[in-house]
């Protein structure tokens, strides 16, 4: 029988930590609106306090919370603290046992009245239990991931599953100890299933994002640095992408997450990322550094650095950098012709057909650089087009169309 009781307060606790928040608030609130609460405790048998370790925020500041669903509020230097935007969260009712024993012991109390005095301190119990769970879960949570409390970076949590957190708060100082319960993975899960979190710098996040597996943060290294390495690239500083491998390597060297190469090419196709060959930037820039060096995209400047001769040449921004959906670079059009120098100088001119290129002439700095190619200027040209695009994922911005003609 005892084993059965235990088993059934335990799925009644199950239950009580999944109500959703506007049913707690709902259940404290009537709970403590009732007659037999506010008789209980103007005797003092019932003594509404604030958990131990929490308080509430004032009101001016829980009135500009109180449209996003939050719980709590951390706050508040290296050592940060818990508060609470709702006084339901953060109440604990400690119980006179001396006058509740005179109470019950009282002859003129009715055998109704002193079932309704033990279902009233059941559900005190399960409120007492779900709001120290609570507060214990958002301790540990807390203090594991208080990196990135202190920054909002993402790349700053580490990985952390229930059971860790579990273990976690149990080898903490007064970890769970005094408490007639105990937290785990299980009641972890269903504690935080609908409680979301106000961050230092005023983010609101759902508790569930701060319990970031293994693989999500060798996911988000991932994302990060070869978003990095699109701008190395596009600015010249890296010569080529990242090889799986060489992943795998970086992010154990910064991050410390030890990742073999095939877990670093299932990430990486989960977050459909292509592989390094098709991320390869390296040949575009093997054969661009052909190419001459940068001058101001102006007539005059044209007028003494352009040949009157056939070749390719490029267009691009002085100090920008436009972002196409691999990467980033300098480049606006790519283009080819028997003299170069007329061909720019009409690009320059009123009579020029491009209308992004007079854009880019009009509101930004823009320079070229050119390559002379005596025979078959057009095909180099197109093979530039063609490893351009393979490079970035489209054409240069001005480029309209592909190159066709191939000249002799």
């Amino acid at each position: 029988m005892k084993k059965q009781n235990q088993l059934v307060g335990k799925i009644i606790l199950s239950n009580f930590l999944e109500l959703s928040v506007d049913k707690f608030i709902s259940f404290v609130s009537d709970l403590e609106s009732s007659p037999l609460f506010d008789r209980l405790a103007r005797e003092g048998i019932i003594i509404p306090r604030l958990l131990s370790g929490a308080t509430t925020l004032r009101q001016k500041n829980a009135s500009a919370l109180a449209k996003a669903r939050v719980i709590a509020k951390v706050g508040g230097g290296a050592n940060f603290s818990i508060h609470y935007t709702a006084r339901e969260f953060s109440v604990e009712y400690q119980i006179n046992d001396n006058k509740l024993a005179r109470c019950l012991g009282n002859p003129e109390l009715s055998e109704e009245d002193g079932k309704n005095i033990s279902r009233l301190l059941n559900k005190l119990r399960r409120i007492n239990t779900r709001n120290q769970i609570v507060h214990k879960i958002l301790e540990g949570v807390v203090a594991y991931q208080g990196n990135y409390f202190a920054t909002s970076n993402e790349l700053d949590l580490k990985p952390l599953t229930r059971a860790e957190l579990a273990k976690f708060i149990s080898d903490s100082k007064d970890g769970g100890r005094g408490f007639d319960f105990t937290i785990d993975a299980s009641r972890i899960s269903r504690a935080i299933r609908e409680l979301s979190l106000i961050t230092p710098r005023e983010e609101e996040i759902p508790l569930r994002f701060l319990f970031a597996s293994r693989r999500d943060m060798v996911k988000r290294h991932i994302k990060a640095i070869l978003n990095r390495e699109k701008e190395d690239i596009g600015t010249g500083q890296l010569a080529k992408p990242y090889t799986d491998r060489a992943l795998s390597c970086k992010i154990n060297q910064e991050c410390g997450l030890s990742i073999t190469r095939r877990e670093v090419g299932h990430c990486r196709k989960e977050l459909g990322i292509s592989p390094y060959l098709k991320r390869n930037g390296y040949v575009y820039y093997t054969l661009a550094a052909n190419f001459t060096e940068l001058y101001p995209f102006t007539a005059p400047s044209v007028e003494s650095n352009a040949p009157v001769g056939s070749g390719i040449y490029e267009l691009c921004l002085d100090t920008d950098v436009i972002e196409y959906p691999t990467g980033c670079c300098q480049t606006c059009y790519i283009g080819s012709a028997k003299n170069l120098r007329k061909r720019l100088l009409n690009h320059l001119g009123s009579g020029s057909k491009n209308g992004g290129i007079k854009r880019f002439i009009n509101e930004r700095s823009c320079v070229f650089r050119y390559l002379r190619v005596h025979h078959g200027w057009a095909d180099e040209e197109k093979k530039f087009y063609s490893l351009f695009i393979s490079t970035y994922g489209d054409s240069p911005l001005c480029n309209h169309m592909s190159p066709k003609a191939a000249c002799k």
